[in-house]
């Protein structure tokens, strides 16, 4: 009976750490779920904006994370600690707010800081960093050009 009692508290004592575990909330379009806690590590997953995450651990800048039945590491830079909704921006009138706007402004880039960082500097071509933006390459096209190169990641890793 002893056993049993004991069994039970210990079994109570985990639902309860799993219930009470840490979880983040993507804050960037798209975040790069990794294999290593490395920026060009190969990605195991995509997550999209405003998913949560189960942390498992965290090295430094990584966090150790469970995401749709995978494991990997996501960097600090990627998440944040609460999550960011749209319903405060609705409530406030702000129902046509586009997705990419809110990850930017959930990491303190809001159109009204573009537009001052435009009025200081107004020969800057906005244009050119969309155009950038636009850019995709390939995670194999990536790691292919580091080891062309030569060229190790921070951290020597």
């Amino acid at each position: 009976m002893k056993r049993k009692s004991w069994l039970f508290s210990a079994g109570l004592l985990l639902i309860a750490s799993v219930a009470a575990a840490a979880s983040v909330t993507v804050i960037t379009q798209q975040a790069m779920l990794r294999q290593d806690k490395r920026f060009f590590a190969p990605v195991v997953t995509r997550v999209p904006y405003g998913e949560s995450l189960h942390v498992l651990g965290s090295e430094g800048d990584w966090l150790r994370v469970y995401y749709q039945n995978r494991n990997g590491w996501i960097h600090t830079g990627e998440v944040k600690q609460q999550k960011i909704t749209l319903s405060t921006l609705t409530a406030q009138g702000a129902s046509g707010t586009a997705q990419d706007e809110v990850a930017l402004a959930g990491k303190g880039f809001t159109p009204e800081v573009e537009e001052a960082f435009r009025k200081k500097n107004p020969s800057m071509q906005f244009n050119l960093v969309d155009k950038v933006e636009s850019f995709r390459v390939s995670d194999k096209t990536i790691r292919a050009f580091l080891e062309r190169g030569n060229l190790k990641e921070p951290g020597g890793a």
